[in-house]
């Protein structure tokens, strides 16, 4: 077996656009498109929504209980081409851990811009209520501006 060590790999074609042979040999993707744009993983319970770790993550705001927003470093190049995932479980809850993300609106339109991404963490089992979770992950895949 073969090591290739390189700090930048860069498309023959498109500088910017490395095809991968998939599992089965006959399809193929883009490396880019299944990367990973931005992502942070947080403490929802400590103050100010504290950051264990992120990628392409500027900065947190802890908008009151359960309401965040994240801000995202290289913009995205636009919001139809973006999409946002995200889990979320408070560890200290006496009964369940059935919690969920849900994208916040903003009055006439998108949960997020290309540089802003707004969510909730609640839990689902007790009605929707907006509550600080101890441990939460959010993903954004896309296009990069």
């Amino acid at each position: 077996m073969s090591t290739i060590k390189t700090n930048t790999l860069t498309g023959t074609t498109s500088a910017g656009s490395i095809v991968v042979t998939g599992e089965g040999g006959s399809t193929t993707t883009n490396l880019q498109q299944g990367l990973a744009k931005a992502w942070v993983n947080f403490d929802g319970t400590a103050s100010g929504a504290a950051a264990r770790d992120g990628f392409n993550n500027a900065s947190m705001t802890d908008g009151g209980t359960g309401i965040y927003t994240v801000t995202i470093t290289n913009a995205m190049n636009s919001t139809n081409s973006m999409v946002v995932s995200g889990l979320c479980t408070d560890d200290g809850a006496a009964n369940n851990h059935v919690a969920n993300i849900s994208l916040l609106r903003t009055s006439g339109g998108s949960p997020f811009t290309t540089t802003t991404v707004g969510f909730n963490t609640v839990f689902e089992t007790s009605g929707a209520t907006l509550t600080d979770m101890d441990f939460v992950t959010v993903a954004i895949h896309g296009d990069l501006a």
